[in-house]
């Protein structure tokens, strides 16, 4: 150790000098205390032997004025005096000292002394090694932190979650969350929701949850179906994380122009929907694996299907909600959460949920990451129709031909491809149709099904009637797919040039014997707004069928350019 030695008196320097010398250590002298304040500021020792009496400065004050000095860092001071009066040693050690030694000197004694203080500064500087890899490690924690927020953010892309129809509140338990609300509107205006729970809370369940963003948000820009996008989520998952991890998810689909829901729940508390007096009308619990668990051939993706008619509140939350609690122990449960937003408007059934648990909870905190997401059911929230722009005719010279894009599809081809987001992917690059990009989508994606369904599969509309029309659709649509032997439907594209607008020229045949699409284009008040070939219509410059009613020409034009 490096030792400082300060007295007054020559000869007590030399003699105490000496031994502490012989034991090893480093020596500095001061003849007084105004020297030893000097000294240690200049040579910061690790040790004080310090004379309580000396001229210009006694020891007591000068072990104030070091410890004032140095702050954190610790220098042990001991006096040296040949005072015995209690009370003067026990103000000097308050005021600086933090041990003393009593006049004349026993060595013996000053050797133990020395060697318990070595003792104590080498646990010291332990300790003041730790804590300052404890606080390089914290910084460095808190960075990566401040990174992983901001990565969260942006691949979760929380501008979508302002849509007008959705409410959310996510509270991590720590700085960061493992639950994760996504939302996005495909180009037909179809809202995609997912709440999904990454096991644990903080960083490493916030990257849990992370592969999901990527194939949610691009596929339903593309316009791809909720199975569709499951799969992929499910191969993400799979594929990314280590073995053992798995996912929670509850994901819908919400068609506000058809009034119906499509609900797949993996591991996430049973989804409620309550209409606007407060009752209770459906319930989804989990009938599903959470994703990462099972092989990709396991998955199941059943859906289930609900139409609404009225206004409605459907309520998704994490477990971490309805299992917070309070200072009893009390969980927050399924009751309190229904009393709270039950027949509110959905902005207010947030808020009052948010309060109802922080009342609940007081001054207790949650151990888990806690999500709530409130859909507004609202069957007026559905566009319209659009308004004709009353361009009349087309001209009859199209303009030359920019580009072209043919697709012929079989039987085999159409059970499993994804035509309409397929196209979209292609469409989304012609700089023309940038702003386009909806309108196309519900043009390709009815002219394609009317082909599909009608054309090919003989499917009547008058399926769609009925409480469980819907599902019946799609269940025969999908039987009389799978058995599909032959047929073939041909898409073409091409983009014409008209100076200050692009017209988009979209033609769809299917080899099916036809039928009359005369019922096609009457006004129906029952269809719901927004779909069918009403839309088409309403979007299109034109829209003329050929032949049988196999062959179907829209013709799209673009806003003018400014």
């Amino acid at each position: 150790m490096k030792v400082l030695l300060a007295d007054d008196a020559e000869v007590v320097r030399m003699l105490i000098g000496r031994f502490v010398e012989s034991l090893g250590h480093e020596l500095i002298l001061a003849a007084d205390g105004i020297e030893a304040v000097e000294y240690c500021l200049a040579e910061r020792p690790d040790m004080v032997l310090m004379d309580m009496m000396m001229p210009r400065l006694n020891g007591p004050e000068a072990g104030r004025q070091i410890k004032a000095a140095m702050g954190a860092h610790w220098i042990p001071i001991v006096l040296i005096t040949a005072v015995e009066e209690v009370n003067k040693l026990a103000d000097a050690m308050e005021v600086g000292a933090d041990d003393y030694l009593l006049k004349p000197i026993n060595f013996r004694i000053l050797e133990a002394k020395i060697k318990a203080i070595e003792r104590t500064v080498e646990l010291n500087r332990q300790v003041r090694e730790q804590a300052f890899k404890l606080a390089n490690y914290y910084d460095r924690a808190e960075e990566e932190k401040q990174v992983a927020r901001h990565l969260m953010e942006q691949l979760v892309n929380r501008e979508r979650l302002s849509d007008t129809q959705l409410h959310t509140w996510i509270a991590p338990a720590e700085s960061l969350s493992g639950d994760l609300i996504a939302a996005a509107r495909t180009p037909g205006q179809v809202l995609h929701l997912v709440l999904a729970d990454g096991i644990g809370h903080g960083l490493t369940a916030a990257l849990n949850v992370l592969p999901l963003t990527q194939p949610f948000y691009a596929m339903t820009e593309r316009g791809f179906s909720l199975p569709d996008i499951l799969i992929e989520m499910h191969r993400k998952v799979r594929q990314v994380l280590p073995a053992g991890r798995f996912v929670a998810l509850a994901f819908v689909a919400v068609d506000f122009a058809k009034r119906t829901l499509e609900v797949w729940n993996g591991g996430i508390p049973e989804l409620r929907l309550y209409g606007e007096s407060g009752a209770l009308l459906k319930r989804w619990p989990s009938r599903h694996l959470p994703l990462g668990i099972v092989s990709q051939d396991e998955l199941e993706l059943d859906l289930e299907r609900y139409r609404f008619d009225g206004r409605a509140n459907l309520v998704l939350c994490s477990d971490g909600l309805l299992e917070a609690r309070n200072a009893e122990g009390e969980p927050f449960g399924a009751a309190r959460l229904g009393l709270a937003c039950a027949g509110y408007p959905a902005g207010e059934a947030l808020a009052r949920s948010i309060d109802a648990l922080q009342d609940f909870l007081g001054d207790a905190a949650c151990h888990d990451d806690v999500s709530l997401a409130i859909v507004d059911l609202d069957p007026d929230a559905a566009l319209p129709l659009p308004a004709g722009e009353g361009i009349g005719k087309l001209p009859e010279m199209l303009g030359e031909v920019r580009w072209r894009y043919e697709l012929s599809l079989g039987a085999a081809e159409l059970k499993h491809l994804h035509t309409v987001p397929l196209i979209m992917g292609f469409i989304s690059q012609i700089r023309p149709l940038a702003q386009a990009h909806a309108d196309v989508f519900l043009i390709l994606t009815e002219l394609f099904l009317n082909a599909l369904d009608h054309g090919l599969l003989a499917m009547s509309s008058d399926l769609k009637s009925g409480l469980d029309g819907m599902e019946y659709y799609l269940q025969e649509r999908a039987r009389r797919l799978a058995e599909l032997k032959q047929g073939r439907i041909d898409i073409e594209l091409t983009g014409h040039d008209l100076g200050e607008r692009s017209l988009l020229r979209i033609r769809v045949s299917d080899s099916g014997p036809g039928f009359d699409h005369r019922w096609l284009q009457e006004p129906d008040s029952t269809r719901p707004s927004g779909r069918g070939i009403a839309l088409v219509a309403a979007l299109s410059a034109s829209l003329r069928f050929f032949g049988n009613g196999n062959v179907v020409e829209a013709c799209y034009l673009t806003r003018p350019s400014h």
